[in-house]
């Protein structure tokens, strides 16, 4: 019966200790999101809740065209009013390599300032090469802010 009750308290633990982890909000540093774009004449990718220190971004969204124009939405907050979110898009292949980076005026870092306690959209385009497009897999968000 001792024996039971321990499995069932080892069990109960990872269960609580796994579905925790996944309810949780993603932290700054790099997420990955994945869609296939082969064939279509765009593709889109989505993230949840991103927090960084005091600011949080939700809903983003980024749109990539055949044409190698991208577009990007989100909304963002912080608690801080001098704070700015920082954000390095780039698109990998099946294998996760790195294809290379959305870039607006040829600078693959997106800035967005905050407002205190006030969540605001964010909207933003850039561009891609188009020859990458059919191989694109999925996109990759480093960001700090």
């Amino acid at each position: 019966m001792k024996t039971k009750l321990r499995g069932l308290g080892v069990l109960l633990a990872l269960v609580l200790a796994v579905g925790g982890g996944l309810a949780a909000p993603a932290s700054a540093g790099t997420q990955s999101t994945q869609a296939t774009c082969t064939g279509a004449g765009s593709c889109w990718f989505t993230w949840g809740r991103i927090t960084a220190g005091d600011c949080t971004m939700d809903r983003a969204k980024w749109t990539l065209n055949r044409n190698g124009s991208a577009s990007f939405e989100a909304v963002i907050v912080s608690s801080d009013s001098n704070d700015a979110w920082l954000m390095w898009p780039v698109v990998t292949d099946t294998s996760g390599f790195v294809l290379g980076p959305i870039t607006h005026g040829g600078d693959p870092k997106f800035v967005r300032g905050t407002v205190k306690n006030t969540w605001t959209w964010w909207f933003d385009a850039g561009s891609f090469d188009p020859a990458w497009f059919d191989r694109i897999q999925s996109m990759r968000l480093t960001s700090h802010c």
